[in-house]
């Protein structure tokens, strides 16, 4: 029987593409990618992704994010905006416009909490979640959050998920983890919790197309 739901943050409950939240900013100062934003944002987030471990204080997280920043917005060719943007967006970073949620995400969650399931956040992200969920107005869902710059690990490491699980007090069988990367099907995996696979953009066939699906998966 499941009775919890572990949920990924970025592309999951938070949409992270940069069509998102970058481009408005951008359209409103009249500025228009030159590069593949594609390719820069893939880059970016693999910079990301190789640094965010030592994140682990707001002053490293920051820095961290205005150098992410600044490649996202070379990489599209904004060069000569790239410092002041970088800048300019850290200064924001408790801003609920940079970190939009996904359709159904706070709706899934109300309705989780209300089927008497026990929920928990497990990210790959620096030591800034835990206030940019409660400024998104999601973190009082969880009753735990696991954040890899704060334990030390990150998916596809099992270990992240052993601490949510043991947070929650249930076995690996009695939980479910909703997010939309191999690492989160490999983590969940290697510590035996099924995973769901959901993708934000509509465009993987063997994912869910719609948070909102996660319920019809739950008793």
């Amino acid at each position: 029987m499941v009775r919890a739901v572990l949920f990924d943050v970025g592309n999951t409950l938070i949409l992270a593409n940069p069509r998102f939240w970058l481009f408005p900013l951008l359209e409103r100062r009249g500025l228009k990618p030159t590069k593949d934003p594609r390719q820069a944002a893939l880059e970016a987030f693999r910079f990301y992704e190789e640094n965010h471990l030592k994140a682990r204080d707001l002053e490293s997280a920051l820095a961290l994010w205005r150098a992410f920043h600044r490649r996202l917005l070379a990489g599209m060719g904004l060069e000569a905006h790239a410092e002041a943007l970088a800048q300019e967006l850290v200064s924001r970073w408790k801003d609920p416009a940079l970190w939009p949620l996904t359709p159904g995400a706070k709706e899934v969650l109300e309705a989780l909490r209300e089927r008497g399931y026990r929920l928990a956040v497990v990210s790959n992200w620096d030591v800034t979640l835990p206030e940019i969920l409660e400024v998104v107005g999601l973190k009082g869902y969880f009753q735990h959050l696991a954040v890899s710059a704060l334990s030390g690990y990150a998916k596809p490491d099992p270990r992240l998920f052993q601490e949510a699980l043991e947070a929650l007090g249930v076995a690996p069988e009695e939980a479910v983890h909703v997010g939309d990367s191999e690492a989160d099907l490999l983590g969940a995996e290697a510590a035996g919790v099924k995973a769901l696979l959901f993708d934000p953009l509509g465009q993987n066939p063997k994912a869910l197309p719609r948070l909102s699906a996660v319920l019809d998966f739950l008793p």
